[in-house]
């Protein structure tokens, strides 16, 4: 319900970040926006997100960028940073080109799927952590997400737009934070009262389908190194 609430809420205008995966599958499927996905040339994320808009029938724009526009903008995405490092850098061009083909397209509002990784327990890290730790790596990867949030929308905001995250709704942070640290990833499965919740409205492929993370999947984080 938290989930639904949030998106809904959110879902009255602006464009869908999507890279395939549970986290932008389950918001463009609630949503119901147009979406975009943003890569290099036969990227996996391309492919996926292409999969999952024909199967939710919803327009998807692909923007296709090369490694000379990602040279390009680079000194652009570090002069927003307040203290960049190389994944920092990645995620953040990644996000550059979403903002910037969105406001192409006529969007201000993107709506991601950022935040669920942190508060449902997507990275491996989780599934490797002894679960009298699990409680303690939530609370500090929480306590994270206002420094990532302040870097994403900084550079969204230079392009005009800004992101809209779903999962940081206070209703969703609540809800998710009353399940206990040991049923967020349990049986080796990570966020697995998200997947739930998705294979509601997904095929169970798809909602319980691993995925890198955004600059990796783009190929942005290769073409940086």
């Amino acid at each position: 319900d938290a989930i639904c609430t949030a998106v809904r809420l959110r879902s009255d205008c602006g464009i869908t970040a999507l890279s395939g995966g549970v986290d932008s599958a389950l918001v463009a499927a609630l949503a119901r926006r147009p979406c975009l996905v943003v890569g290099l040339d036969g990227s996996h994320d391309i492919r996926r997100a292409n999969e999952v808009a024909s199967l939710l029938q919803l327009p998807l724009h692909i923007r296709t960028v090369t490694s000379e526009e990602i040279a390009a903008v680079l000194p652009d995405v570090i002069s927003h940073m307040y203290d960049p490092n190389p994944v920092d850098l990645a995620i953040g061009t990644t996000l550059y080109f979403v903002a910037q083909t969105a406001r192409q397209l006529g969007y201000e509002r993107i709506l991601t799927g950022q935040g669920a990784d942190e508060i449902f327990g997507g990275y491996d890290r989780y599934t490797k952590t002894p679960v009298n730790l699990l409680d303690e790596l939530f609370a500090r990867d929480f306590a994270s997400l206002s420094r990532q949030g302040a870097r994403d929308q900084s550079i969204a905001r230079h392009l005009g737009a800004y992101l809209s995250m779903p999962y940081l709704d206070i209703r969703v942070v609540c809800a998710a934070q009353s399940i206990p640290p040991e049923k967020r990833v349990h049986g080796g499965i990570r966020k697995k009262p998200l997947r739930e919740v998705a294979s509601l409205y997904l095929p169970e492929s798809y909602a319980y389908y691993e995925k890198k993370a955004m600059q990796y999947g783009s190929g942005i984080w290769k073409e940086i190194k």
